[in-house]
């Protein structure tokens, strides 16, 4: 028998029935909806059994989860294993400390305190010497000692390094020459420059001051440039001093490496790069010595610590799409580089991310090579792809070297209000063609201007399905035009080292530093065969021309002629290869590839990189490699000051916290009256030449106290 109830009630009951039908019919309908695509009318919905939320259609497992079975998706959907390739999930924020790096206990901030001071120390003196030699001259123009100069002050903003050297184009540090009535600047090294008859359009006083250069030369004419400085008076002198005093006399060890496979004057071809299997301490240890050396490094399978996001480029054009206008230009189409002829081409973006792995043909029926630098430009890759970021910082190895925020990085010394040098990380997708149809994309010889590390995200084997109107073009164009072609034959296959190995993806070749001389050498002899398509008009600098692909056969030259060769290996897919600073190196592609490429400024590579800035200030001025983004004289400055603060704030911290260690008194022992006097003394000695670095209110305190103790001992000893 049915309970009884009331009519009133079961009214009640019913129209709360029809008031919820509603909602009980969405949140069926929401439970059959693939999570990838938002829909219910493709097909069966695998159900995940762990977070009993979301499920995928068969559709979108097939096509964005390959690699992943039915019963992976219902034991754990992607969502649950944080890899969902979705729009909404790969725009959603990610936390924070996920992109932290480790931090360093006080004892290694400490060593590596005192290992970038003592490697930093020699360019200091440098800067210093530099600068001082221009303080001299002006010393003499205004008839005054050196200690006597007092130098005004130039005006500072956060957008002072931006500020170029008008002769040079490089950025402006410390002590510099400016003209009082316009902008034009000039930095000491063109001042000494100028004084021995260098540069002709600048004029000298008879008394050796320096004239702005005329109008059509970026100046003003009749103006006298001005001695200034960016910083304090003294403040870098000083700062050499205080440097001086916390370095150590220990340099990097010597020792041999046995993986280190250059013996220069070795016949056999068994050369082959240094391999650093984890990153450990001792691991990391073995690294430095061969960035040390400037010797590149390979980290193999870096992938292993990510949580296997997919890198394909559908999947990041997806994730990187915030502009919902179809007709918007600025997410269609990208400029970028046919390899065939070396041209720039502008192409929609979604067709060319689908000749990665389908191939694209030009109107004649010839397969496209085509490759993609610097991606993405509008925007930083955090913000456009906040998860392949989260990524990239997880596979990253020795992260206090390679991360952003990295404490051996020396861009992080900078403080955060200064402006940093653009140092990436940037994606660099480049067509790979099977080695019968003849060509390859590639990455021409070009110089590391600072250390890199590059990490191959992803491959694809070109699959291209060519029809028989593009075979019929194909073989019209080659009776046709046969000798008649604008390739570059450079980087055919056909004069490449054949490699079996299936898993590789890049071949790259990498000259040692000390080979640079020589291969330059080699370049200007032979630029000739180089280029078939545009003839380089003037040749300034056979490197940053970005202009040569060295073949098996100018490789094989090379080594009869001068006795060099590179570093040649294959990079696997997830290996990182990290290149030292003025290590030039070109890369040729086995496969479509997908890489990641991050800049960082070590220590060990500062030599290197003043060496490189050097070079590319003599460039002329509308070079295209010619721009001094690094401002390494700024990062030496900032490391250096940074470091030694630290030191003398943990000098001081001991000195407070650890009383009566020099007076020998055992724990649990009274100190003497007089042992308590010296030790205050030794105190307050510290505060008076270290109390900068603490806040004033607290070192007026801390003085004040010890004053205090010091008159109460006095006064007991009376």
């Amino acid at each position: 028998m049915m309970p009884w109830r009331s009519t009133n009630e079961n009214a009640s009951s019913a129209g709360n029935m029809q008031m919820n039908e509603p909602n009980l019919k969405r949140k069926r309908s929401d439970s059959n909806n693939c999570h990838q695509c938002r829909r219910n009318d493709k097909g069966r919905v695998i159900r995940c059994t762990k977070c009993n939320k979301k499920g995928y259609c068969i559709t979108c497992i097939t096509k964005w989860y390959a690699g992943m079975h039915e019963t992976c998706f219902a034991e754990a959907c992607p969502s649950c294993r944080n890899i969902c390739n979705c729009t909404a999930c790969l725009q959603s924020d990610v936390a924070n400390q996920e992109l932290l790096i480790p931090d360093l206990c006080i004892s290694d901030k400490t060593q590596y305190s005192k290992y970038i001071v003592r490697v930093l120390l020699p360019f200091l003196k440098n800067f210093v010497v530099e600068q001082n030699m221009e303080k001299e001259h002006e010393a003499r123009i205004q008839g005054l000692s050196v200690a006597g100069l007092r130098l005004p002050k130039a005006s500072l903003s956060h957008e002072y390094q931006l500020k170029k050297c008008g002769n040079c184009n490089s950025s402006v540090f410390d002590i510099h020459r400016s003209c009082p009535n316009c902008s034009y600047k000039l930095c000491v090294s063109c001042c000494l420059e100028i004084r021995n008859d260098f540069v002709s359009y600048c004029k000298l006083t008879n008394n050796g001051n320096i004239i702005c250069p005329p109008q059509g030369m970026g100046g003003c004419g009749p103006k006298i440039l001005e001695l200034k400085s960016t910083y304090p008076v003294n403040w870098i002198s000083e700062l050499l001093t205080k440097t001086e005093s916390v370095a150590d006399a220990h340099g990097p060890s010597e020792r041999a490496c046995s993986c280190s496979g250059y013996n220069h004057g070795s016949e056999s071809d068994n050369f082959h790069c240094p391999t650093v299997e984890g990153v450990e301490t001792a691991d990391q240890k073995h690294f430095e010595w061969h960035l040390y050396k400037g010797e590149p490094v390979i980290v193999p399978n870096v992938l292993r610590r990510t949580t296997g996001l997919s890198w394909e480029p559908l999947v990041m054009w997806r994730a990187s799409r915030k502009i919902k206008s179809t007709h918007d230009l600025r997410i269609l189409e990208f400029s970028i580089t046919n390899c065939l002829n070396w041209c720039e081409e502008t192409i929609n973006i979604h067709q060319f991310f689908k000749g990665y792995t389908e191939g694209l043909w030009d109107s004649e029926g010839r397969t496209k090579i085509l490759k993609l630098e610097d991606w993405p430009r509008a925007e930083s890759f955090a913000e456009r792809l906040p998860r392949h970021f989260q990524e990239f910082v997880k596979c990253l190895p020795f992260k206090h070297y390679t991360h952003q925020a990295g404490y051996l990085n020396m861009p992080a010394k900078t403080p955060k209000k200064s402006l940093k040098p653009e140092l990436g990380p940037k994606i660099c997708f480049g067509y790979g063609v099977d080695e019968h149809l003849g060509f390859c994309s590639a990455t021409k010889l070009e110089y590391a201007l600072s250390d890199m590390v590059n990490i191959l995200m992803h491959t694809a084997a070109q699959d291209p399905v060519v029809s028989s109107a593009n075979n019929d073009k194909a073989n019209e164009r080659e009776n046709k035009n046969k000798g008649k072609e604008k390739i570059d034959s450079s980087t055919s296959a056909n004069n490449e080292q054949r490699f079996d190995d299936q898993k590789g993806g890049a071949v790259w070749d990498v000259f040692r530093r000390q080979d640079v001389p020589k291969l330059e050498e080699y370049l200007r002899r032979h630029y000739g065969q180089f280029r078939h398509i545009f003839p380089l008009q003037q040749l300034f600098h056979p490197i940053y021309e970005k202009a040569f692909y060295l073949t098996v056969e100018h490789k094989r030259n090379l080594k009869a002629q001068y006795g060099i060769k590179p570093w040649t290996f294959v990079q696997k897919l997830g290996d990182a290869v990290i290149i030292p600073a003025g290590c030039p190196y070109q890369i040729r592609n086995l496969k479509s590839c997908t890489s990641v490429s991050a800049n960082f400024v070590s220590a060990e590579s500062v030599g290197e990189c003043i060496r490189l800035s050097t070079e590319y200030r003599r460039l002329p001025n509308n070079h295209s490699s010619k721009d001094d983004t690094l401002q390494v004289k700024t990062l030496v400055l900032y490391a250096v000051c940074q470091a030694v603060q630290y030191l003398e704030r943990i000098d001081l911290n001991n000195t407070l916290r650890n009383p009566f260690e020099h007076e020998n008194v055992q724990p649990g022992e009274r100190p003497s009256l007089s042992q308590m006097r010296r030790e205050l003394e030794r105190m307050k000695s510290a505060l008076e030449t270290k109390g900068h670095l603490f806040q004033p209110h607290m070192k007026d305190y801390l003085l004040k106290e010890i004053q205090r103790l010091t008159d109460k001992i006095n006064s007991s000893s009376s």
